[in-house]
């Protein structure tokens, strides 16, 4: 850079000390304010996309999460929680005779209409069921488990469900009993435990197995919907799970617990349609913030296109000026993610009150999204840069 540069620069910045991108970007502020907005709406739906997407996986796997074994065990067929299929009950016992496992435990899945107690409305709610000795998962419950699992007419109510089911829980912590219909039977509700809503259930009943081949008497004792394999203290988990392969037939497949929720989160982002259009989400969010900062660098470097000129005749390297572009695209994008950001964690809070789901913006999501709104500017302003190289200051003036 010339010292007749750094002469005209020091006319340019006034006041002293403040850039030149800044000044270009604020000289109308309208316009800046209007490249913000832009700017903020495509990273906030940038930040949406990605927070419910880990509000999807993340809930879809509460019920895994809570799994009090190493190995499951799921039929061939298996798609999701909510279309598990079902294999013989013996294939429990098999495994049971496998050298390293300790227990292998049955649960039952099922999808019924529950009558809201106070409307007389039914909704679909989804039902877990386990025999009467243990769960075998681990459940946040005040009330006896293991007495509500050996008793035909009970059941325990998923304290996050949602609020159109009833006000089970505020009846059953105020003391009073709560008697309603589950596929047409008359049930008990004895207590309250908590698991969480997901994408595929709005509320969650458990049960154990007496009440549940009352509730679903089609439903026969000899299948079941998953196993969940616990095994002998210091037993080597792939080689187990191995020989379980090797043992059984071929109608089950044996998984780890992380594979299983692995599983369950492809199925969700692959093969239903929520997943293809918060992927297709995040994509349209970069685009249209792309398009929107070229157009603001654009028309910002056209209108400016004779001082850029003025600058390059007096000595400035298009290494300068290039320089003044990517600052403004960076001011664009961080002035722009931060309401973007704000904005996002209300409208999570919301979301978790209104409807228990885990969506939250973290450290992860925040960076993320700030990552491809810098990355975002930076291009559109390269893309941008095209009229600043063309700039001949002899065909300018």
């Amino acid at each position: 850079m010339t010292v007749r540069c750094l002469h005209v620069l020091g006319h340019v910045l006034r006041p002293a000390g403040v850039p030149l991108a800044w000044r270009q970007l604020t000289a109308r502020r309208l316009r800046f304010a209007a490249a913000v907005a832009g700017i903020s709406f495509a990273s906030l739906m940038m930040l949406m996309q990605l927070g419910f997407r880990d509000a999807l996986y993340d809930s879809v796997v509460l019920f895994h999460r809570s799994l009090k074994g190493e190995l499951v065990l799921i039929s061939r067929q298996y798609d999701s929680l909510a279309d598990s299929r079902s294999f013989p009950r013996r294939r429990l016992e098999q495994a049971r005779g496998v050298a390293g496992v300790a227990d292998a435990r049955a649960v039952y899945l099922a999808i019924a209409p529950w009558k809201n107690p106070e409307t007389r409305h039914d909704r679909t709610i989804f039902v877990f069921a386990c025999d009467a000795a243990e769960a075998p998962f681990e459940v946040k419950s005040g009330a006896g488990v293991r007495d509500v699992l050996q008793r035909p007419d009970q059941v325990l109510f998923d304290d996050a469900s949602r609020p159109e089911f009833g006000p089970v829980p505020r009846e059953i912590r105020a003391g009073r009993g709560v008697a309603t219909e589950l596929n047409g039977l008359r049930f008990q509700v004895a207590g309250l435990y908590t698991l969480g809503t997901s994408f595929a259930a709005d509320g969650n009943l458990l049960m154990g197995e007496p009440a549940f081949h009352r509730a679903f008497p089609n439903r026969s004792p000899a299948k079941v919907s998953m196993g969940v394999i616990q095994l002998a203290s210091g037993a080597d988990v792939e080689a187990v799970r191995a020989e379980l392969v090797r043992s059984l037939p071929a109608d089950v497949d044996v998984l780890t617990r992380g594979e299983m929720m692995k599983r369950e989160k492809d199925y969700w982002a692959e093969r239903t349609p929520i997943g293809f259009v918060i992927g297709a989400g995040l994509i349209i969010g970069f685009i249209v913030g792309a398009v929107i900062v070229y157009q603001i660098l654009y028309t910002d470097l056209t209108d400016h296109l004779r001082e850029y000129a003025v600058l390059k005749a007096t000595g400035c390297s298009d290494a300068f000026l290039h320089g003044v572009v990517v600052q403004q695209s960076v001011v664009l994008a961080v002035t722009g993610f931060i309401p973007a950001a704000a904005i996002s964690w209300g409208v999570f809070l919301a979301t978790r009150i209104a409807t228990s789901l885990p969506a939250y913006l973290d450290v992860g999501k925040s960076v993320i999204v700030l990552s491809l709104t810098l990355s975002m500017c930076v291009i559109s302003g390269a893309f941008a840069l095209r009229v600043l190289r063309q700039a001949d200051p002899a065909e300018v003036f």
